[in-house]
């Protein structure tokens, strides 16, 4: 059987609950067992709404994978830093996250950044062996604030094609 399309675009305002909910089912299936489970059951959809509300009203350039009418998958960038990159659980290892990540990486490249880069928290084990096969080079690594819980987060960096060098 043959996997649905999926198409990457702009997000709309009518994604907004879909995005929300989305973020919240990735974290609490991402970080099962890394970050508190009460903060992760916690987690509220209508703050997430009102917080993806205001990043779109504010021109954040925000994509979002979509499948079957459905919203699967989103990333958000501020300037050549990818802030997040999430798929739903359902839709893991299936080719939506490799398609968003490289729309936002030639996104970011058109703005002439010489690379682009995330950070991801070190017990994520799945999502940097992702970002590995997907040519992100480790770079350094943060102490992160979540909740009440201090965790490590290491950064991934993409050289950009094309971009204007420094003399």
């Amino acid at each position: 059987m043959s996997k649905p399309p999926v198409a990457v675009r702009p997000a709309l305002p009518e994604d907004i609950l879909q995005i929300s909910s989305l973020h919240i089912a990735s974290w609490r299936a991402a970080y099962d067992g890394i970050i508190d489970a009460t903060y992760l059951q916690t987690m509220d959809i209508a703050r997430h709404a009102i917080m993806w509300q205001r990043a779109l009203d504010a021109d954040a350039r925000i994509l979002v994978a979509e499948s079957e009418a459905r919203v699967i998958g989103f990333a958000n960038a501020n300037r050549n830093e990818i802030t997040v990159l999430y798929i739903d659980p359902a839709h893991w290892r299936r080719g939506a996250g490799s398609l968003l990540l490289h729309r936002m990486l030639e996104d970011i490249a058109a703005t002439e950044q010489a690379e682009a880069w995330l950070w991801v928290l070190q017990g994520n084990t799945a999502a940097r062996a992702f970002y590995e096969s997907q040519g992100g080079r480790l770079q350094g690594s943060a102490p992160v604030k979540v909740g009440l819980q201090t965790l490590v987060q290491v950064r991934y960096v993409w050289p950009l094609p094309g971009a204007r060098q420094a003399i």
